[in-house]
């Protein structure tokens, strides 16, 4: 008699939340798509990095001269390094500030399009100046230890 009566059947195998069981399958395409936003965000703080560090090393070796000749008159080292990144930040601080602006106009104009989206938080607008500076500090360490280990005297003998 109960082998009759609708959902009698064998037991679920395991129980799970409302929430594990909607990420399984309502919100699974808004995962992904996070996913793949977190990759190409990834991916683009990598390669800016790398694209920092050419252009940093590139400026350092088009001035070895400018460095071996303060270095031959004792510059400090730390003088040396800060000038080097000093290029790096002026570099990465129009960046921040143009991509700042874009960003802060674009998303104006996105919550005026669509009223149901927010504000982004504020925590939004400060995080991306941090990355771009740690990233900078990141590539830049190397061209400027470069920088402190050429020898002047050879580098301008050569260039004479």
């Amino acid at each position: 008699t109960l082998q009759i009566v609708p959902g009698a059947g064998p037991a679920p195998l395991a129980v799970q939340t409302l929430e594990a069981y909607l990420s399984q399958t309502a919100l699974a395409p808004l995962h992904i798509a996070t996913v793949i936003v977190g990759a190409c965000a990834a991916t683009a703080i990598f390669l800016s990095v790398l694209g920092l560090y050419g252009t940093l090393n590139d400026a350092a070796r088009a001035r070895r001269r400018d460095l071996a000749v303060r270095i031959a008159l004792g510059a400090r080292r730390r003088d040396v390094i800060y000038q080097v990144l000093r290029e790096g930040g002026q570099l990465a601080g129009a960046g921040t500030l143009a991509g700042v602006f874009g960003s802060f106009l674009l998303s104006q104009l996105l919550t005026r399009i669509a009223s149901n989206i927010g504000s982004p938080k504020s925590w939004v607008w400060i995080a991306g100046p941090i990355v771009l500076g740690f990233a900078v500090a990141v590539a830049g360490i190397l061209p400027a230890r470069r920088a402190l280990m050429v020898d002047p005297l050879r580098i301008l003998r050569r260039d004479n």
